[in-house]
């Protein structure tokens, strides 16, 4: 008799001739945070659609509570205590948050809506759950922890046992994830289970009682957390030794300037003066709202400038707009891949290519040399090592990390001599990760230089030559990044945050 909540056992899964998912086992317990880690396409959105209900297993079984689930569709095992919890946001946001709370099963009386009721019941969960909200407020007004921990509350509510959390803290800054990981721990101990996807292993190490690795479809248990490194699960997760790239040398105080602003006004900047020095990378430190990354989106002309001064290698330029940045040699690669990254209608060639279409691939007579534009691509598709089977795939087909690697391709395809990224390596698997990082570092050692903006402190600190603390719309400290540990630049942005 075992004590496990949830046991998978060999369970496969194939679609046609590919085999998504081949012979995985793992058990659960109540109470356990177990961590499922591997790249896009390893097979972990399969074995939780499964575990869910959303696929039937080719083979295998899988028992919640001692009970097989083969027979129960997905509305049957979230009576049993079964919540996935997707990356993207489930919840509605026009509603209120005592509606998501019932999800459409509102409590009536005499055959009408019991609003009183839903407030009073919302209220009291929102409390034992420690969130502080207003039941009555639309869900659009939260915040993106408070929104996260909503889709959470939803799920118990509904009487979860174990909840699927996928990529939970993705663009969560560091305080809000720890917030959340706080909440996920509150709710362990109560005896709440969680199988916890993420990209980002130092989280995983954090927070984890055991770790599972899909690779290829394949399943690889971690037998000893306590003796698990970032380096050995990222081994693990890519299949080979994958060297986590660190920045080799810092740009010198004496390189001359590439950008600089003075007194930069907008709607939200308040007097943000900055260098850039050619071949530097600045990273950019910052909550939501605190200015960070409305000082990138400023600077590629998204944000408009009401005042203050941007000279470009000693020139006074005007940023109007983005297509002005980007003749400038100023490229930025957004937050948010799907609504301002990818184009979907676009194939990857496409997609490479049309930043460009004013400029290099321009002939005579406003026509595009489709020629050159290929001959790009497939370059671009070497060297950044992006998988597919031509340039010629749709990019809805690609994995997001390869996805984010067009879009990086794209850019570069522009020439920049800076390029502003905002978050990018969020939600894209290890290997990938350190192949973009890897190509930005290469480039900057050529002279282009870098913003880069991202709440992976440990990200940051190994690629940053100077870091840029932004609070209330303006810079607060700037520090040579030598050598800053994560738990030096959290104590710095504190301090900086109580001096505003």
């Amino acid at each position: 008799m075992t004590d496990a909540l949830l046991q998978v056992r060999n369970v496969s899964k194939i679609f046609g001739a590919t085999t998504a998912l081949g012979d995985a086992s793992l058990e659960i317990k109540p109470g356990e945070i177990h961590s499922l880690l591997g790249r896009n396409g390893a097979g972990k959105s399969t074995l939780v659609n499964i575990i869910a209900g959303i696929y039937p297993p080719s083979t295998g079984e899988v028992l919640f509570e001692g009970q097989d689930l083969r027979p129960l569709n997905i509305f049957e095992r979230q009576e049993l205590g079964i919540r996935l919890v997707p990356q993207h946001e489930n919840s509605f946001p026009d509603l209120s948050v005592g509606e998501n709370i019932f999800s459409g099963v509102l409590p009536t009386k005499r055959g009408l809506v019991d609003w009183k009721e839903i407030h009073r019941v919302a209220a009291e969960e929102l409390a034992a759950y420690g969130l502080d909200i207003d039941p009555r407020i639309k869900v659009s007004e939260l915040s993106s922890i408070d929104a996260r921990k909503l889709n959470i509350i939803r799920a118990m509510h509904s009487g979860a046992k174990l909840i699927i959390l996928d990529e939970p803290t993705t663009a969560l800054t560091n305080r809000e994830r720890e917030e959340l990981f706080e909440f996920v721990r509150d709710l362990q101990a109560m005896g709440t289970a969680f199988i916890f996807i993420s990209h980002y292993l130092g989280e995983v190490l954090e927070l984890s009682d055991s770790i599972s690795v899909l690779r290829d479809g394949q399943m690889f248990p971690v037998d000893d957390i306590t003796e698990a490194t970032e380096a050995h699960l990222a081994s693990l997760v890519a299949g080979e030794e994958v060297e986590l790239s660190h920045r080799k040398a810092t740009a010198s105080a004496d390189r001359p300037e590439f950008l600089r602003v003075q007194d930069l006004q907008s709607r939200d900047l308040h007097g943000v003066s900055i260098s850039v020095r050619s071949g530097e990378i600045l990273g950019v430190i910052g909550f939501p709202g605190s200015g960070a990354r409305e000082f990138c989106r400023t600077l590629f002309g998204i944000n408009r400038i009401t005042g203050g001064t941007i000279r470009c290698e000693g020139e006074a330029i005007r940023l109007k707009s983005p297509g002005e940045a980007l003749r400038r040699g100023i490229a930025y690669i957004s937050f948010d891949r799907h609504r301002e990254g990818i184009i979907p209608t676009f194939d990857v060639n496409e997609n490479i290519g049309i930043g460009s279409y004013a400029g290099k691939l321009r002939k005579a007579a406003g026509f595009l040399d489709l020629g050159l534009q290929k001959s790009l691509s497939d370059q671009y598709r070497d060297a950044l090592k992006i998988r597919c089977n031509s340039t010629g795939d749709a990019i809805g087909s690609l994995s997001g990390g390869n996805q984010q690697k067009v879009i990086v391709s794209r850019l570069l395809n522009t020439d920049p001599r800076l390029l502003i990224l905002d978050e990018p390596t969020v939600g894209i698997d290890i290997k990938s990760r350190e192949e973009i990082i890897s190509t930005v570092l290469e480039l900057t050692h050529l002279g282009m230089s870098t913003i880069y903006l991202t709440n992976d402190y440990e990200e940051l600190l190994r690629v940053a030559d100077r870091l840029v603390f932004f609070d209330e719309g303006r810079i607060v400290t700037v520090l040579e990044n030598t050598g800053m540990t994560i738990e030096e630049l959290t104590a710095v942005r504190d301090r900086a945050k109580e001096t505003v």
